[in-house]
Parts: C-alpha cells; structure tokens; sequence
C-alpha cells in the first residue's frame, strides 16, 4: 500500500511540475477583433529564445506587473489552454543587441 501511495504522490508531483513554464522572450501586443459581434480581445505574445514556442497572456495580468509591449521578460507561469500563460513570477531583463 505503501508503494502506491508514493507511485501517486510523484505522478501527481510530475504532473504538476509539467504544467509549469519558465518562458524568456520579448512582449507583443496582439489585439483582435470579431467583427460580427464587435468584441476586441487584447493580449500579449511572448516567444520563447529557447524552443521558439508561442505562449499567450492576458493585458490584464501584463499590465498589473508593469510590463508593455516590446519588453524582454522572463516569466514563470502555469499553462492553461490554447498556450495561455498564467503569471506566478515576472521579470523584466536587459534587451539583446543583435549581433
């Protein structure tokens, strides 16, 4: 019994450290609208440096850590749906110089 109390603690501990993200890149606004209904929908893109995935963020949350568009973060997030990233941790970094 023993043994399987412990197999389902780290499965459930992987599991939970899998829908975690620490995300580096720079912040793009991405605004849409549905024409039909009218509704605007405002959010941020951030590119990972490291693997080249997208993830998405709420305006909301961005703008509550004082972070804008066009700044470098590193972020620390859990995943949600559709690449959504939901902030736990933000930092704002010096911007690369290309080369």
């Amino acid at each position: 019994m023993y043994k399987i109390i412990v197999f389902v603690l780290s499965i459930t501990f992987s599991l939970f450290c899998q829908a975690e993200e620490v995300v580096t890149g720079t912040l793009e606004e991405v605004i849409s609208e549905d024409f039909k209904t009218g509704k605007v929908e405002r959010r941020f893109s951030l590119k990972d440096e490291t693997s080249g995935t997208y993830y998405f963020i709420d305006a909301e949350e961005v703008k509550r850590k004082g972070m804008k568009s066009g700044d470098r973060v590193r972020i620390r997030g859990e995943r949600g749906d559709k690449r959504m990233l939901h902030l736990k941790e933000s930092k704002k970094l010096e911007k690369v110089e290309d080369e």
